[in-house]
């Protein structure tokens, strides 16, 4: 059963308020050349966001509150393929707020419109198409190739095997890129290998913090900003995710 809306909204604000102190713990120790703590800690806050993100979706419709979806906040790589999804996303810039609620407005009106003419038309025997008075329709908005590979590991890889029985696709063929580098815990490894020092088979070090660089710690402090941003969940961006992941969680809610 899905929480109540006032028990996800406040989950959300302690985890996303969770993230920005992580994020600022990392400026701290950015600022003292402590590069490789201050990345560990930008992905951690990363990850707090992807988690408010999951919850938003939630609190949306957009994605069932499945013990599978659940249980998908506890593993890195699923927080950090919805991370991927996030950075698509546009973030609420309130100097054209205003404006895309009035565009989407004039689009309601001209649908209302469309289909009281539509039934004016029925109601007097006219059931022919009129191609001179196509239906409005909302902008196309496709996904980039990196969103819709984070979308489907994450559903069909992911959430898949935390069902009972489940089949994860097992192809890394269908789907490269980024999605795939996260999915296969590049970026959890890049994290871990910022905080503890990696002793191979043959004794020597491998990976370890002192190989993280200014560059690296401060291009995940950028990404885990940009994360922080709340996502314009009015924007048509949005409205698309909210309309495709019912479609893409139908199957496992059928088998529930």
């Amino acid at each position: 059963m899905k929480p109540k809306s006032e028990v996800l909204k406040n989950s959300i604000d302690i985890t996303t308020s969770n993230g920005k102190l992580l994020l600022e713990d990392a400026k701290f120790l950015f600022d003292f050349d402590r590069f490789s703590t201050a990345l560990s800690l930008a992905v951690l806050a990363q990850e707090e966001f992807a988690k408010a993100f999951l919850l938003q979706l939630v609190e949306d419709d957009a994605l069932p509150w499945l013990p599978e979806v659940q249980r998908t906040m506890a593993r890195h790589q699923c927080k950090h393929l919805l991370a991927i999804v996030m950075e698509w996303l546009p973030s609420i810039d309130w100097d054209t707020f205003l404006e895309k609620h009035r565009e989407r407005a004039e689009r309601h009106r001209l649908t209302m419109e469309w289909i009281q003419r539509r039934s004016d038309r029925y109601k007097q025997g006219d059931f022919s198409s009129h191609p001179e008075d196509p239906e409005p329709t909302d902008p196309d908005i496709p996904f980039p190739p990196d969103v819709a590979d984070a979308l489907n590991i994450f559903r069909h890889e992911e959430v898949e095997r935390f069902r009972r029985n489940g089949s994860p696709w097992t192809d890394p063929e269908w789907a490269a890129g980024k999605a795939r580098k996260v999915a296969d815990g590049f970026l959890d490894r890049r994290k871990q290998s910022a905080l503890y020092v990696d002793i191979s088979k043959t004794g020597q070090v491998g990976l370890c913090p002192g190989l993280i660089t200014r560059a690296e710690a401060s291009a995940e402090m950028q990404r885990a900003e940009r994360l922080a941003e709340a996502p314009d969940i009015f924007s048509d961006e949005y409205t698309k995710l909210k309309d495709i992941l019912p479609l893409v969680f139908e199957n496992l809610i059928d088998k529930e």
